[in-house]
């Protein structure tokens, strides 16, 4: 069908065409050619016409230009100002015989022909042209929206290293405006040595340098960290025209570098330096890393320990071992383990005293790492508590030994130790007492007595010496004590108490009375 349509319009334009040459021109154009007359009456097409719009050639002698445009076309206005300026070239949409739709570009002439007005019309389907162009658009407008959203400075240089674009991110990361970026030498930006290094990589001969980490000022001319990518722009010819420069600010990452570099530092000095034992253990109890310290308690150097299992190294006694155990099995549950007083086994056969702790290390994302083990030598001061506790015992027994009432008070007025005689005062013993004060065991005005004779001695640091008062014991008893109370201090001289001695005067006082009668 479209074969036989084609040789109608070919046989057509033969029947039209005089000259050879025209009707070669008229066929071989790449494009639909309409002679027609002003009202837009085809008088000639040629084959690409045919094709174009999907009609043959009886059907095009048959119909008007105007046809081949849509409905709103305004055919009138389009006549006057062709006729006005003797042709034109513009764009619009065409439709085929099956009413599809296409742009297309048409270039009009007007002239005479057999001394009649008639226009030329050539009709190119700008169909490819158009998808190009609007995957153009769609691509410069992708390229603007990345250029000008990026979290990254982005910089366009010309061949003297001059800024001639940027995004908006430049102005708010350099903190500068249109008139202090617009053709700035990029190599003001950086400090001298910091320029210097970048124009040792060669990076105009290399084409390219990615993440290459410098520092740049801003405009307050304070400097920061940036990570910067270069790209070198090229015309066909190899000739550098300018470069890409792609900007980000790692000012954050290098302070919390530092800042890690800081902690691995302090956690070095501190695994390193401490007085205590530090074992880090993988989950199934293999020792990855010790101290030094560990090596003296334990009598093994760093070699025979690493990569040991801990539980079965022959240091923990059979308590020990449980109670590792233990606080493994609670800092899985609970993350939180209790410290224990314990003995292990050194090396050369010594037992020694010590106190375990347990806890994990724990990585950013509160994964469970490492366990590590706390060993404390507590040798010396279980001695010290042995000894204090026999001093203790020795000081109350004396004190249980005095008839007079005896006592020590924290900076509360709590006391903290009482002889039995100053309990038996009280109609109670002395563990019940402790932790209490004459509030619980005194009329409130006496309390109340005893309690600012208590405060002026703590804060001035006065002693008070025989004082003679009189005492209406629980049972409702009366009696006169001469009262001695001291500050007490610590190594420091800093008050940390008072102690007090109360003792029995009523019969001296009795004595006294009857003497005077």
């Amino acid at each position: 069908m479209l074969e036989e349509s084609r040789d109608n319009c070919n046989e057509k334009l033969m029947y039209h065409s005089r000259d050879d040459r025209y009707y070669t021109l008229f066929e071989q154009i790449n494009a639909a050619v309409f002679l027609t007359d002003l009202t837009g009456k085809i008088i000639e097409a040629n084959l690409k016409s045919c094709e174009l719009y999907g009609y043959g050639w009886d059907d095009l002698s048959d119909l008007t230009i105007k046809k081949l445009f849509k409905n709103d076309f305004d055919w009138d206005l389009f006549i006057d100002e062709i006729s006005a300026k003797g042709g034109g070239n513009f764009e619009t949409i065409n439709v085929r015989k099956d009413d599809t739709k296409f742009p297309v570009e048409i270039n009009i002439s007007l002239f005479t022909l057999d001394k009649k007005p008639v226009m030329l019309a050539v009709i190119w389907d700008i169909t490819e042209r158009k998808k190009v162009e609007k995957n153009l658009r769609e691509s410069e407008e992708r390229y603007r929206s990345i250029f000008e959203n990026s979290a990254v400075a982005i910089m366009l240089t010309d061949d003297k290293e001059r800024i001639i674009s940027w995004n908006k991110y430049t102005e708010d990361l350099f903190q500068m405006k249109h008139q202090d970026l617009h053709l700035k030498p990029v190599e003001s930006f950086y400090p001298k040595d910091e320029w210097d290094k970048i124009r040792k990589q060669n990076i105009r001969k290399k084409g390219m340098q990615h993440h290459l980490e410098t520092r740049m000022y801003r405009k307050d001319n304070k400097i920061f960290d940036v990570d910067i990518s270069i790209t070198v722009c090229k015309d066909p010819h190899g000739k550098i025209t300018g470069s890409i420069g792609i900007i980000k600010d790692i000012s954050e990452r290098k302070e919390a570098e530092r800042k890690r570099r800081e902690s691995q530092e302090k956690y070095e000095g501190l695994f390193e330096c401490t007085t205590d034992g530090m074992l880090v253990l993988d989950n199934r109890g293999e020792i990855l890393d010790v101290n030094s310290r560990t090596e003296e308690l334990f009598g093994f150097d760093e070699k025979n320990l690493i990569g040991k299992n801990f539980l079965s190294l022959g240091i923990l006694t059979p308590k020990a071992l449980s109670i590792v155990v233990k606080q493994f099995q609670d800092l899985l549950s609970n993350r939180l383990s209790q410290t224990h007083e314990t003995e292990i086994n050194t090396n050369q056969g010594k037992t020694l005293n010590v106190e375990i702790s347990s806890f994990f290390l724990v990585k950013k994302s509160n994964q469970i790492d490492n366990f590590v083990v706390v060993i404390r030598d507590i040798n010396d001061r279980k001695q010290t508590e042995i000894k204090l506790a026999r001093e203790h015992g020795l000081l109350q027994t004396l004190m249980d030994s005095i008839p007079d009432s005896i006592y020590f008070k924290d900076e509360q007025n709590k006391f903290i130790m009482v002889n039995k005689a100053k309990a038996s005062h009280n109609n109670t013993n002395p563990q019940k007492m402790i932790g209490k004060t004459d509030f619980d065991f005194l009329p409130m005005n006496q309390a109340q007595k005893a309690f600012e004779d208590d405060e002026e001695v703590l804060k001035t640091g006065k002693f008070i010496i025989n004082k003679i008062e009189k005492i209406t014991n629980p049972n409702n008893a009366t009696r006169w004590v001469s009262v001695t109370k001291i500050p007490r201090f610590d190594t420091e001289g800093n008050i940390i108490g008072t102690m007090g001695i109360s003792r029995d005067i009523t019969e001296i006082k009795r004595l006294e009375e009857m003497s005077q009668k």
